[in-house]
């Protein structure tokens, strides 16, 4: 679960960079990583880009926290995602410093980053909802790793937010209930077994104008109708008879938004409608007959063709991807160069009139910024360029533009590979739910015949 919070800087820009840079907090500064910038002049770079674009007044850059849940992920995996949530954020446009502190029970990185942006000199807007989209971010990288994100509570009125924090914790009384009661629905017959059921497990009953319950150790009764809609005694009587809006719902929606996985077993209460079960097994045959087609349109007549498609397809799809990546990666590589080449070139003539002057210490000292800019931009280039011979800005930009027309086509390769991908995944869903069982464990043992689906 990751947390984010963002706050403007108007003031003391370096000592804030210097606090989330600590060595003590970022592991010797292992865990300290940076874009368009170096961690140890990232004062003096933004104030180069905020100067450049005559931009200086104002926010002068924002801090933003991300932090996980205690235990969730380890201080690599942390950083890599505070790298990962920056570049999506930033897209590359802004030049920033990230840390990761080791120094609470919880991974958090810190990410300070410039107002002003060093690729197109706009200004980074943060509007009252803004926090909001980079939440999602966060959230969609979170998930897609794997770890437990915030999700806003829905159709449960009247909770509070104390009472959602602890059920995310698996310690909600109001949690614990619904659980037992739905649980308790799909094995009652009949209301007066529903009760016995509960008290079987330990819940004390008291009624009146509303049912409540109360579990051992719980300080108060809670009345079922705060649970939810579903919860009222009404809507329990009416679940235990196999009434169920959700059900009524299910029937009301087209061919193409049905589930494949309709599993009547999970719906017990359901399978005591006749009509209901002769409509899931209806439309089970007509995911049956569209597998069939695909099948025949491409040739698979086992289940070891479909599982070699299908990992062929995932492989396309992959390989599309990390192409973008690459073409991605060069993008903002130049834009980080043609900076440095600005800064260089601004910084050169400055640097080299020490010769000239008098009173050096003090000529050095009253150019300090552009000393140091100029020592970490040669220092950049030349890991890029050993000779020492600098490109033209206008000759990196002509390769940005090949890159990005090469973009395009990369961007509707990886569409087809995924639409694809997603084709043949959803095919081999179908044909594991129609033979209802894993048939990936029996590849190897015997040959299956799709035709063994009918």
């Amino acid at each position: 679960m990751a947390v984010t919070t963002l706050h403007s800087i108007k003031t003391t820009l370096i000592r804030a960079v210097k606090y989330i840079t600590n060595p003590d907090k970022t592991d010797g500064k292992l865990l300290v990583s940076s874009h368009g910038c170096s961690a140890e002049t990232a004062h003096f770079e933004f104030d180069f880009t905020r100067k450049n674009a005559d931009k200086q007044g104002g926010v002068l850059a924002y801090h933003l926290i991300q932090a996980f849940k205690p235990d969730e992920v380890d201080y690599s995996t942390a950083h890599e995602i505070g790298i990962e949530f920056a570049d999506k954020i930033l897209r590359g446009k802004y030049e920033y410093v990230i840390a990761t502190h080791t120094d609470k029970d919880h991974c958090h990185n810190h990410i300070i980053f410039n107002s002003v942006s060093f690729k197109d000199r706009k200004k980074y807007h943060s509007p009252a909802n803004n926090i909001y989209r980079i939440r999602r971010v966060s959230d969609m990288i979170c998930s897609r790793r794997g770890l437990s994100i915030i999700e806003k509570p829905s159709g449960n009125k009247g909770k509070s937010h104390y009472e959602w924090q602890k059920e995310k914790e698996g310690q909600s009384w109001k949690s614990k209930l619904r659980e037992t009661i739905d649980r308790n629905i799909l094995q009652a017959q009949s209301w007066d077994e529903f009760l016995s059921l509960m008290q079987a497990e330990n819940y004390q009953i008291k009624y009146g104008k509303y049912i409540s319950f109360k579990a051992n150790n719980q300080e108060r009764f809670t009345r079922a109708k705060t649970l939810g809609v579903e919860y009222s005694e009404d809507r329990i009587r009416e679940r235990i008879k196999g009434i169920s809006k959700i059900t009524s719902n299910i029937l009301n929606r087209n061919d193409e938004q049905i589930s494949l996985m309709i599993d009547i077993e999970n719906h017990i209460k359901c399978r005591q409608s006749k009509g209901f079960e002769n409509w899931a097994k209806l439309n089970n045959l007509k995911t049956a007959a569209k597998t069939f087609n695909f099948l025949s349109e491409n040739g698979i007549k086992t289940y070891e063709d479909l599982a070699a498609k299908y990992d062929e397809a995932r492989n396309q799809k992959d390989v599309s991807q990390e192409k973008i990546r690459t073409v991605e990666k060069r993008i903002k590589e130049i834009d980080v160069i043609i900076k440095d080449i600005e800064i260089y070139r601004k910084t050169k003539p400055i640097v080299e009139r020490l010769d000239n002057v008098v009173f050096k210490a003090q000529y050095r000292k009253e150019n300090e910024a552009e000393f140091i800019l100029f020592t970490a931009a040669d220092k950049a280039l030349r890991k890029h360029f050993k000779d020492g011979k600098l490109p033209l800005i206008k000759t990196l930009r002509a390769e940005q533009r090949e890159i990005y027309e090469n973009k395009n086509h990369l961007y509707a390769e990886r569409n087809n590979c995924r639409d694809a991908y997603h084709e043949i995944k959803k095919m081999k869903a179908n044909i594991d739910l129609i033979l209802g069982k894993n048939l990936e464990s029996e590849i190897g043992n015997r040959r299956i015949k799709l035709s063994e689906i009918e």
